[in-house]
């Protein structure tokens, strides 16, 4: 990102209705600027070559090349942040998880017209992300070649730059035995979760609760994504049902996510916003409740994202008894709620998702 002078935006989208109306919110607010317009993926990838922009925002499907495929090619010859900025079709959903994985920062749905009621919520994020993305530093992806390597399937202990493991610490057995695993998440979210949860065996007995930050109409196809990187089932939460070993669960938007005891069950019910909270599903809400159900059966994570949503709800799984951690500042595309959790003092211990599926299964198997 330059230092001096605004964010320099580039704008793809085979639309120029909507390349005009994304550049007039821009143009809007303080510290951006347009730096060009692209009306296909083809152009998008020579413009990002000669005019070096600090993040792009990038439609999905285009005509001559779709935004997939001008991801892949620009995250392997000039990396540059790219956010898909998409419809709500679920192909183009389908196809915005695709574009993640190959190295897009966010996926967010196109701000609607000033007539519709979520205008100002979406506006603001668009804004707010691209800001955001244009500062994270991001690395070059050279295309997939087949190696005819297969993998045997074992999980592995991650190892640093030298080649020696991590130094992970090992789970205090007198902490009881692991009963949820709660996860918050914001910008950035999909790929870490994707890294953590590719990291759990298929017979991880805990079931994992997540709460994303993430436009509601993207989530189920954020769960169809994280499903085909871990051999646990990925579905959405469901007010009333029961939580399941080996089973991620997935907040859907528009009410809290809690967890509550029946019996022996751990129970997921939803939350009507009535407290004005910034967000909703909030993280903050769901880890409470994890602190207060669970005590010391509860673990919570904070990864990558905006803001600080999170850090109360953490610091309470910490000061009942339950283990904690939130991703390495090195690992996280934004360290802003990490970061904030961190200087709250509720976090034990900083790890990669590679590194914290390791944790999770030393947690489980020595308790």
């Amino acid at each position: 990102m330059s230092e001096r002078g605004p964010i320099r935006v580039l704008l793809a989208d085979d639309s120029a209705t909507t390349r005009s109306y994304l550049a007039g919110l821009i143009a809007a607010a303080p510290g951006l600027t347009v730096v060009g317009e692209a009306r296909d993926g083809e152009e998008a990838v020579r413009l990002v070559e000669a005019l070096h922009p600090d993040v792009v925002s990038m439609d999905i499907r285009m005509p001559r090349l779709d935004g997939l495929e001008a991801t892949r090619q620009i995250m392997a010859s000039r990396p540059t942040p790219t956010v898909v900025v998409s419809a709500l079709v679920e192909e183009d959903v389908d196809l915005s998880f695709k574009a993640m994985e190959a190295g897009a920062l966010a996926v967010l749905r196109k701000p609607p017209a000033h007539r519709d009621p979520d205008y100002s919520l979406l506006q603001r994020e668009f804004i707010t992300t691209l800001k955001a993305m244009a500062g994270v530093t991001v690395v070059r992806r050279w295309p997939e070649i087949p190696t005819g390597i297969v993998s045997s399937g074992e999980n592995q202990s991650p190892k640093n730059e030298n080649g020696s493991k991590y130094n992970i610490a090992s789970p205090d057995t007198s902490v009881s035995k692991p009963e949820v695993i709660a996860i918050g998440a914001s910008a950035g979210g999909p790929s870490a979760l994707s890294s953590l949860l590719a990291g759990l065996p298929a017979d991880f007995m805990p079931p994992v609760v997540i709460v994303q930050h993430m436009p509601d109409e993207f989530l189920p196809g954020l769960a169809r994504w994280l499903g085909k990187h871990t051999p646990l089932r990925v579905c959405m939460a469901e007010s009333g049902q029961a939580l399941q070993p080996s089973t991620v669960y997935l907040a859907a938007g528009g009410a809290h996510l809690t967890v509550a005891r029946r019996g022996r069950n751990l129970i997921a019910n939803t939350v009507a916003d009535t407290s004005n909270e910034r967000y909703c599903p909030s993280i903050d809400v769901f880890l409470a409740s994890v602190a207060e159900v669970c005590g010391t059966t509860g673990v919570g994570i904070i990864l990558t994202g905006m803001g600080d949503d999170g850090a109360k709800g953490l610091l309470g799984i910490r000061k009942v008894g339950g283990r904690t951690f939130a991703q390495s500042e090195a690992s996280c595309t934004v360290f802003g709620m990490p970061g904030v959790a961190i200087a709250n003092g509720a976090v034990e211990q900083t790890l990669t998702p590679e590194q914290m599926a390791e944790a999770l299964r030393r947690l489980t198997e020595n308790s």
